[in-house]
């Protein structure tokens, strides 16, 4: 009962601190580099027990709308540092804690969310809520390129200035990104010309199906301390399909690199 007390208190200082921020901050000098549809996209907000770093984070997301925007981005680089920070790497168990408290989160503030979403994907969409769906992929995106950079949250504000702002590493970004089809579709069109690294048939004829010649599938298979394969089981799946094509798309890349 103590601790849901503390955090309303601390709830409303944080409002009250962002008002009187608001009131005080200059109308002058507004920056226009992040355009947003904060106003109609602000939640009621009610700290869930469960996710005070969430909280605290969508708290500095508020604050950043109603007076940092309007003069410079350096708060709204911290949020995203903070959303760099709460999206790395776990131990299993922790990671696990994290997927609860981040779905948990958006129940309580009634988001939707795709659960096959990258992990930062949906960190930016449970601090910053359902504002412009263009402004969330783009931060989404600044955050999973920095990741893939290796750079930390501390040091994230310094590489985003040094790209020329949240934009500018979008637009780097896509002058080189392979969509995840396209991986696919290279990697298929390269099938015919790979050796065969077995011909195997016996129980998986009664699993062939006419209709099904000359497309891919995906076998399953345990290794054993022999060397051998034991097959277990076939799936047609699109879905397993694509995604063995594109693990398949990145051994090729890694192999020419």
């Amino acid at each position: 009962m103590r601790n849901k007390v503390s955090s309303s208190i601390n709830l409303k200082e944080n409002y009250m601190s962002a008002t009187f921020a608001l009131m005080s901050a200059p109308t002058t000098s507004v920056v226009q580099n992040d355009t947003s549809k904060a106003a109609k996209a602000t939640p009621t907000t009610t700290t869930p027990p469960t996710a005070p770093k969430l909280s605290e984070m969508e708290t500095k997301r508020l604050q950043w709308e109603t007076t940092a925007y309007r003069t410079s981005n350096q708060q709204l680089y911290a949020v995203l540092a903070d959303c760099l920070a709460y999206g790395e790497a776990l131990p299993l168990a922790d990671a696990k804690q994290r997927t609860k408290e981040l779905e948990e989160f958006f129940k309580l503030r009634g988001y939707s969310v795709k659960g096959d979403s990258p992990l930062l994907a949906r960190v930016v969409k449970a601090v910053f809520g359902n504002v412009d769906r263009r402004r969330i992929s783009t931060y989404s995106l600044v955050l999973r390129t920095a990741q893939k950079e290796g750079i930390t949250a501390g040091k994230l504000a310094g590489w985003i200035e040094e790209r020329g702002g949240v934009q500018e590493v979008k637009l780097s970004r896509s002058a080189t990104y392979v969509s995840p089809k396209a991986k696919a579709e290279q990697a298929k069109s390269t099938l015919s010309a790979l050796p065969n690294l077995a011909v195997a048939k016996d129980k998986l004829a009664e699993l062939a199906d006419a209709d099904f010649v000359g497309s891919e599938c995906v076998l399953l298979a345990e290794q054993q301390a022999d060397g051998s394969f034991h097959i277990k089981a076939l799936t047609r799946s699109g879905t397993a399909v694509k995604a063995a094509l594109t693990a398949l798309y990145s051994l090729q890349q890694k192999a020419a690199a």
